[in-house]
């Protein structure tokens, strides 16, 4: 699919970008990098997830990259219509909570188990969810900030665990093409 094609589904809608239960640093990197880029054509989202962020890798990510994920418990404001975009997750899956919002995208690297109808699926099979999104930036021609950049790659990293678990073309391409825009001092 064309990424832009989420941007027209998400117009005009509250937005949530909601991550597996448990974050790890992929899903961490892929949640931030949706949300900057759909800041970039005019949309807010906000992140969640349930459980708790207890890697330590995880919670150094958020602190280092200054990123904002809410837990489910602080969302009492979200409605029925809100729309949720799935990352590195998929909906009926035991490990993603199934919150009040309508799941109608969903961006992940992991086999489907439980088919579900969304409005804008890209499921690939490739090393880190990371670099999905990364090609979003790339496909698109969407500026990308250091801090973003710097952010996927290190998602790519650690779910590839540097290369040595499930790396795809896909994955190296993405590293390539992130690597001059990263911070890597971050």
């Amino acid at each position: 699919m064309n990424p832009l094609d989420l941007i027209e589904i998400l117009k005009n809608h509250t937005v949530y970008i909601q991550t597996h239960n448990f974050p790890d640093p992929d899903a961490i990197a892929s949640a931030f990098g949706l949300q900057q880029f759909l800041a970039y054509h005019g949309i807010e989202a906000t992140l969640c997830y349930d459980g708790k962020i207890d890697r330590l890798s995880a919670k150094k990510m958020l602190e280092t990259f200054g990123i904002v994920m809410h837990s489910k418990n602080d969302l009492w404001d979200m409605k029925e219509d809100d729309l949720i975009v799935l990352v590195d997750s998929q909906k009926l899956n035991s490990n993603v909570t199934d919150l009040i919002g309508d799941e109608v995208a969903c961006i992940d690297h992991h086999p489907i188990f439980f088919s579900y109808d969304y409005q804008y699926r890209d499921i690939r099979p490739v090393g880190s969810c990371s670099c999905i999104i990364a090609s979003y930036y790339q496909e698109t021609n969407t500026p990308l900030s250091p801090k973003c950049a710097a952010a996927l790659s290190y998602g790519i990293k650690m779910d590839t665990a540097d290369f040595t678990r499930g790396a795809t073309a896909l994955d190296a391409e993405m590293l390539a093409f992130l690597f001059p825009f990263a911070d890597w001092n971050l």
